[in-house]
């Protein structure tokens, strides 16, 4: 017969105390570090004041994307990451079009979505082009990453700085931008990227993806991206010179 020991109740209400209390400082050891984050960010946010930014939410309409293995749409993640990267480019002074409001994607005279998303970038001026979607491979696979034209320097550089932010603030990818022959990047005069958020493919990111928390965060990441590109930084907000 196993021997039942009994532990003093004060005892236990003192160890509960030391655990909430390691807790409690733990989280606010992490919030801390958030709004250090935010608010180096929010220093350079007049790097996108009267800024164009074209966002675009990536599938919808008849073309949804991938399918996470959860049954999670693609174009679901991509639309809700973009409504809150707007919502933080509009804060810091940009004027925003989101290519798409909901399901709905405007086909134009060309029929041809991809080619209203790159004309309304022309029509109002945008200075920049930041397309959102979801990678989809092995399930194995995950990690958020961007491309960009081979033939723009600054998509490049676009690109690297978002890229610097993701894995900087998220901490969940050790992927390079790549470059890439899309239509929505090589029609376009203007820095433009696709950024993959994630696999959506992998189970265990899928259910990050659907995550309106870590939607937001992404979304931050994003931002805190362009912000360094536009400010001419090339190195994390906050962080260290790289190299």
């Amino acid at each position: 017969m196993a021997r039942v020991v009994f532990v003093p109740r004060r005892r236990v209400r003192g160890m509960l105390i030391i655990a909430l209390a390691v807790l409690g400082a733990f989280w606010v050891r992490i919030w801390y570090q958030g709004v250090k984050e935010e608010q180096a960010i929010q220093a350079l946010s007049w790097a996108v004041a009267n800024q164009v930014v074209v966002v675009d939410p990536g599938h919808g309409g008849i073309d949804a994307g991938a399918m996470g293995p959860g049954g999670t749409p693609e174009h679901r993640v991509n639309l809700a990451i973009s409504k809150d990267l707007a919502g933080f480019l509009k804060a810091g002074g940009a004027k925003v079009i989101l290519t798409r409001q909901d399901d709905n994607v405007p086909l134009g005279e060309s029929g041809d979505d991809l080619v209203e998303r790159v004309r309304l970038a022309g029509k109002v001026g945008a200075d920049l082009f930041i397309s959102v979607h979801c990678n989809a491979f092995d399930s194995r696979e995950r990690g958020a990453q961007l491309f960009y034209d081979p033939k723009s320097a600054e998509g490049k550089k676009l690109a690297e700085s978002i890229q610097a932010e993701i894995k900087r603030l998220l901490a969940n990818t050790d992927r390079v931008p790549l470059s890439i022959d899309a239509f929505v990047l090589r029609t376009q005069k203007i820095p433009a990227v696709i950024v993959e958020v994630g696999f959506i493919s992998n189970p265990e990111e899928e259910k990050l993806l659907a995550d309106p928390h870590y939607q937001r965060r992404m979304a931050f990441a994003i931002y805190a991206g362009i912000v360094n590109y536009l400010a001419g930084k090339g190195t994390p907000a906050g962080g260290k010179p790289a190299g």
